[in-house]
């Protein structure tokens, strides 16, 4: 049964908590976040490539709980396995948008894709993403092994090689194996990798597992980072104004939602695989917003430039589409 749950086509918010609370009152008989991904509904079809990560809980909620619709979109997810995955998807057309971290979109505007910030995602927070590994150790100890990423040139790898450099080890010391987040913790177990960067709610499953944590990002350079995004091709945005606007506004609308933490773990069950309610429980959650914040998406691109990883500054304002404003 799909739930019914904002009755008007307009809803205009004025507090994180009263919208999570018209969320949480789901038709009488319904799982909260229960039954199977809801077919899109009418509005223009726009396909969301997106990895399984509680970033990303904002975009299922707004599916779920037909805040697309109410907005004018159908939305269909796209999976993708990285953030380059999904990123590579809008080049080959088959996706519209696309979820990725920051530091993997910039990577592909400096390699000559165009692109648009069409929302923010998640800033991360205190612990939201950690360094694990099997025995207690300290960032210095990394220095010279096999480390684990979820791929190259990605907030995984890129964060990991701040904090090295951060502490006084060398990042091109080590060597990389790219793994799915899900991957990482039987790799670091059985001693395939040293450790790896693990974000939520894999960071929380893999410390259940056993492996320690020896570093947290978001409290050196990455403290309140930005970390995720979702981006369209400059050609898309270009086309598809409405298309855009409306993903905007209905983003903006979960973002507010996910201010309820029940309502972002109960997604995380539902959508997340291998995710049970003790680890959504325990899971450190991201900060979410979607309106664009210019100064601290500027941040991204100079901290990679401070560190080497891209050789010529960039300026994000000039890639954000300014979102409709709020309460219209």
């Amino acid at each position: 049964m799909r739930p019914s749950l904002l009755r008007h086509k307009h809803v205009r918010i004025g507090t994180r908590a009263l919208l999570g609370a018209a969320l949480l009152s789901v038709t009488a008989g319904c799982g909260l976040l229960g039954g199977d991904e809801p077919a899109p509904g009418p509005g223009i079809p726009v396909r969301v490539a997106a990895l399984a990560l509680a970033d990303v809980a904002p975009l299922h909620i707004a599916i779920d709980h037909g805040l697309f619709a109410q907005r004018g979109v159908a939305v269909t997810l796209v999976p993708a396995s990285s953030g380059q995955n999904a990123l590579f998807k809008l080049e080959s057309g088959d996706a519209d948008i696309a979820y990725a971290g920051d530091i993997a979109f910039v990577n592909a505007v400096k390699g000559g894709v165009p692109l648009k910030v069409v929302a923010e995602a998640t800033v991360a927070g205190e612990r939201t993403m950690r360094v694990l590994a099997r025995p207690d150790g300290s960032v210095p100890d990394l220095a010279g092994k096999k480390l684990g990423r979820n791929a190259e040139g990605g907030v995984s790898d890129t964060l990991t090689k701040s904090l090295m450099t951060d502490h006084g080890a060398d990042p091109t010391s080590v060597t990389w194996a790219n793994l799915e987040f899900g991957a990482m913790a039987g790799a670091v177990l059985r001693g395939d990798i040293e450790a790896a960067l693990f974000p939520e709610p894999f960071a929380t499953a893999a410390e259940k597992q056993g492996l320690h944590p020896i570093a947290d990002p978001a409290t050196g350079s990455a403290k309140n980072f930005p970390i995720g995004l979702y981006g369209a091709t400059a050609d898309f945005a270009a086309a598809n104004p409405a298309a855009i606007a409306s993903f905007q506004r209905a983003m903006r609308d979960a973002a507010a939602a996910a201010g309820n933490r029940e309502l972002v773990e109960a997604t995380a069950v539902k959508h997340l695989k291998g995710i049970d309610a003790d680890t959504a429980a325990l899971m450190e959650l991201p900060v979410y917003r979607s309106d664009p914040v210019m100064t601290e998406l500027q941040r991204v691109p100079d901290l990679m430039q401070r560190y080497g990883l891209i050789d010529k500054p960039l300026q994000m304002s000039e890639l954000i589409i300014p979102p409709p404003p709020p309460g219209t």
